[in-house]
């Protein structure tokens, strides 16, 4: 790697926005506590924001919730993504009020700066918390299908973009890497939070053989990350089926609220599944 490369820049608590001061200018953020932190939002009368459903934890009363549908066009991709099929929005009402955002997670909220001449960023599912109301937040595709299958984020994944803050959730530690055009990093699955749009993301084996692969602990494949653009990794490791686990609690606990059709749509398709494995079979006996 070049020594471009180490322009290596830990995401400390100096670049979050810590301003209370009314009537300033756009929305304002300070982050709570160290190991299970809280982003608390100041917004001025008419300021509003967007946060996933479920991540509220106290607000000032002049703060009006509205809770919306994200369109029918992006049902199917929000039930393939295993995300909320609703969002809530914050407004604030007669004067200056304040709301705040947490999560069960033992990490870090990472603030992402987003204007309509920078990159997207993509992020891996679960860790959205908030964004402004200028911010498109959508889903998208691995390109590649060896990528989907083996790089353990699966084949979608999400993104933010557009004008304005947004806010992700990483577990553990955050450290934000700035890659050249060309430069390559290698990364365990789980310690990747996000990367810019610009940024080539893809899968390598493991150097070394069968003995690296089954004996050094890395599994066979990493990720593998190519400048252009930034790439966010988190210090605490989250294993694929360590995610599946998490997600399938989360949706035992909160998804019959958050996501009603949910169980209808997982029907259908373990059942379309379900249907084509049978006919397979009674086609091999034939």
């Amino acid at each position: 790697m070049s020594n471009s490369a180490s322009q290596i820049k830990e995401v400390k608590k100096s670049e979050f926005i810590n301003k209370t001061e009314k009537n300033s200018k756009g929305v304002s953020y300070s982050t709570i506590g160290t190991t299970l932190q809280a982003l608390s939002v100041q917004l001025d009368e008419g300021e509003k924001i967007n946060s996933e459903a479920g991540k509220m934890s106290w607000m000032t009363s002049n703060i009006k919730m509205k809770t919306k549908g994200q369109g029918i066009g992006k049902i199917v991709s929000r039930v393939l993504a295993n995300e909320s099929f609703f969002i809530n929005e914050f407004t604030s009402e007669a004067g200056t009020g304040i709301v705040t955002f947490s999560t069960d997670e033992a990490g870090k909220i990472v603030p992402v700066e987003l204007a309509s001449d920078k990159p997207g960023i993509v992020f891996q599912r679960g860790s959205y918390l908030c964004s402004e109301i200028g911010v498109e937040r959508s889903t998208v595709l691995i390109k590649r299908l060896t990528a989907g299958i083996f790089g353990g984020k699966g084949f979608i994944l999400q993104k933010v973009k557009g004008e304005g803050s947004a806010h992700l959730i990483a577990d553990g530690e955050v450290v934000m890497y700035e890659l050249s055009a060309g430069e390559q990093m290698l990364v365990d699955q789980g310690n990747l939070l996000a990367f810019e749009d610009t940024v080539d993301f893809d899968i390598q084996t493991v150097k070394g053989g069968a003995m690296n692969w089954f004996f050094g602990g890395e599994g066979i494949f990493l990720g593998s990350l190519k400048g252009p653009g930034k790439v966010w990794m988190q210090t605490r490791k989250i294993s694929v089926h360590g995610a599946a686990v998490a997600a399938s609690a989360a949706n035992n606990y909160s998804g019959a609220s958050q996501n009603p059709l949910g169980c209808i749509f997982g029907l259908i398709i373990s059942g379309v599944i379900f249907g084509c494995v049978i006919a397979s079979s009674l086609i091999m006996n034939i």
